[in-house]
């Protein structure tokens, strides 16, 4: 769990007012289907602007033509004040404008100074390579990014922060003037985030203007000088960050609010699902663990990262087994395997979709029925018409937005990946559902899908473990939460008494009875 961002008053400094970037009235269409609306958007030099919006609002649409990768088919777009007539990617890099994504494009088997060095020398180039160069410009750009990685590390050994400072040490190498990142933090942890944000307060400070994309309205709230909002292919609204609250950024981007974000309703407790007494896992860093989860509870497991959340989802779903005993529904039992798990009626979601979660390669269907081969099969055999039926049952109740059940999960956006990654667990009728990170990197509007979707879940009286990252969540959703730190359990709260202030004292070791005086209600 990252910690509680807040705004840094060094980001708020009045920027300066010249325009580097202005897309005017953009539209685009794809086949007949409008992805652009009208749409407009102003970078000021040494700003952070946040653009935000749900999966499918033309976020994406309107970067890929800023970055030439697509052209627009009306509309206008200024570079320095400057009309752009026609734009590629080359040109584009030639304007001072480059691009940080989710997922760093190194090659991870060339050193971070080949990486750099690719990315700066053109076609012009001698075909002698001057490698004590090469080595002294990486080393002085990533230098000029606060940073000392070693430049002749193999890509494929850094970290994911790490890749993005080799991203960014690239693009000032290439003079950007205008950076958009786009999703950045996604994969990093609280102090990565932390360290990556006081990068860019040195960009903005030497004048660079960043367009920042995320989903995670707090750190929207605490980087952005302005935020441009988008719905439908629009641009909705351009407000300060000052001045907009989180509910009403909310409501604009899905005209909905906060409350339809968390539904959580009361909902009758069951008999007992799962019990854990003093559980010990020393494999995966976990000792003297305890707690019970009955049917129809929404139990949350909150946790600074490294805390042992994720060790203690993987390790009663058999992934890394424990000699403790664990009771399901009552019956004593060891769970050896996944395969243990799920005959328990145990499911679970992991945190990593993209590489745990789903098959990116394979079909929507074949995703969906993965965990259950059984019901869609006869004498051995899987039988097409079953596995369909099944996929568009599992699609239309989860509103999956998709082409068709055959296409590849890869092709879906982050939140219908996730759709599909709990469709293919509800595919076996679970009794006990494990969710680690269930609305990671989705939109406003699927999140709410989501939790909407477990609130069905416990009223049907499935047995919830929801851990999440996000305090918001987590105190919205949860009945009782559990706070894990150094793979132990510090305390258990109920719904009454969890507050923010609590839940981070006791991820940070204080017990029970210590938070409970420091943080009276």
């Amino acid at each position: 769990m990252a910690l509680p961002l807040q705004a840094d008053s060094r980001l708020r400094e009045n920027p300066p007012p010249r325009a580097l970037l202005t897309a005017s009235s953009i539209t685009k269409n794809f086949a007949g289907v409008r992805a652009l609306k009208s749409a407009s958007l102003q970078l000021l030099q040494g700003e952070v602007h946040a653009l935000i919006g749900e999966n499918g609002a033309g976020k994406s649409t309107l970067t890929k033509i800023i970055t030439g990768a697509i052209s627009a088919d009306s509309g206008t777009l200024e570079i320095a004040g400057k009309i752009v007539p026609h734009n590629d990617p080359n040109i584009a890099r030639s304007l001072g404008i480059a691009a940080i994504y989710q997922q760093p494009s190194l090659f991870p088997h060339l050193t971070v100074a080949e990486n750099i060095a690719l990315a700066l020398e053109g076609e012009s180039s001698s075909r002698r390579v001057n490698w004590k160069q090469r080595r002294a410009q990486a080393t002085d750009l990533l230098s000029s990014v606060g940073s000392s990685l070693d430049p002749m590390r193999l890509a494929a050994t850094l970290s994911m922060a790490e890749q993005q400072i080799v991203e960014i040490a690239k693009a000032i190498g290439a003079n950007a003037s205008i950076l958009l990142m786009d999703e950045p933090t996604a994969l990093l942890t609280g102090r990565e985030v932390d360290n990556l944000f006081s990068l860019i307060y040195r960009l903005r400070h030497d004048g660079v203007g960043i367009l920042y994309i995320s989903h995670r309205l707090e750190e929207i709230s605490a980087i952005a000088d302005r935020i441009t909002v988008m719905r439908d292919g629009e641009t909705i609204a351009c407000r300060n960050a000052a001045d907009v609250t989180r509910s009403e950024l909310i409501y604009l981007m899905v005209g909905r609010s906060v409350a339809s974000i968390f539904p959580k309703r009361s909902v009758p407790i069951g008999d007992l699902a799962i019990e854990v007494r003093s559980l010990h896992n020393p494999s995966a860093g976990l000792h003297d663990i305890s707690f019970s989860v009955r049917s129809g509870e929404i139990f949350g497991l909150a946790g600074l990262v490294g805390s042992g959340r994720t060790e203690l989802a993987r390790t009663l779903f058999g992934l890394t087994p424990s000699t403790s005993s664990i009771e399901v529904r009552g019956e004593s039992c060891h769970i050896h395997s996944p395969a243990e798990a799920i005959a328990r009626g145990i499911a679970y979601v992991p945190e990593d979709r993209r590489q745990h979660g789903i098959i990116l390669e394979m079909g929507i269907d074949t995703n969906i029925s993965l965990a259950n081969l059984s019901s869609v099969s006869q004498y051995g055999l899987i039988t097409p018409d079953k596995e369909a039926t099944l996929a568009t049952h599992h699609t239309d109740s989860l509103r999956i937005k998709t082409s068709s059940i055959y296409a590849a999960a890869g092709t879906l956006s982050g939140g219908n990946q996730q759709k599909v990654a709990l469709a293919r667990w509800l595919a076996i009728h679970p009794q006990i559902m494990i969710l680690d990170e269930p609305t990671q990197g989705v939109d406003v509007g699927s999140k709410a899908e989501i939790h909407e979707l477990i609130m069905q879940l416990a009223e049907r009286g499935v047995a919830i473990i929801l851990i999440s990252s996000e305090l918001p969540e987590i105190l919205a959703m949860s009945d009782r939460i559990a706070v894990l730190h150094a793979g132990t359990i510090t305390g258990i709260l109920s719904r009454g008494e969890a507050t923010q202030p609590r839940i981070m004292s006791l991820a940070f070791g204080h017990t029970y009875h210590d938070t409970m005086a420091e943080h009276p209600q």
